[in-house]
């Protein structure tokens, strides 16, 4: 048994992630405490992976645009 994920599912996807990059990016820049561009890379970086992880998990139990292929 295959799941198959429609197209429309995964343009919601994409533009979802994208608005919560988009949203921790500006929480990070907003509250930075330094000047370091090389710092808030980092910053964005370490809290987008768990902005992320959190991001898929909730997705995984969304089964809109989602069906088994048998």
């Amino acid at each position: 048994m295959t799941i198959i994920e429609t197209k429309i599912r995964t343009t919601y996807k994409a533009i979802s992630w994208r608005m919560l990059a988009v949203i921790n990016s500006w929480a990070i820049l907003s509250l930075s405490l330094t000047d370091s561009n090389l710092l808030n890379a980092i910053y964005m970086n370490i809290t987008g992976f768990f902005v992320f992880y959190v991001f898929e998990r909730i997705w995984s139990k969304i089964n809109y645009g989602r069906y088994n292929e048998e």
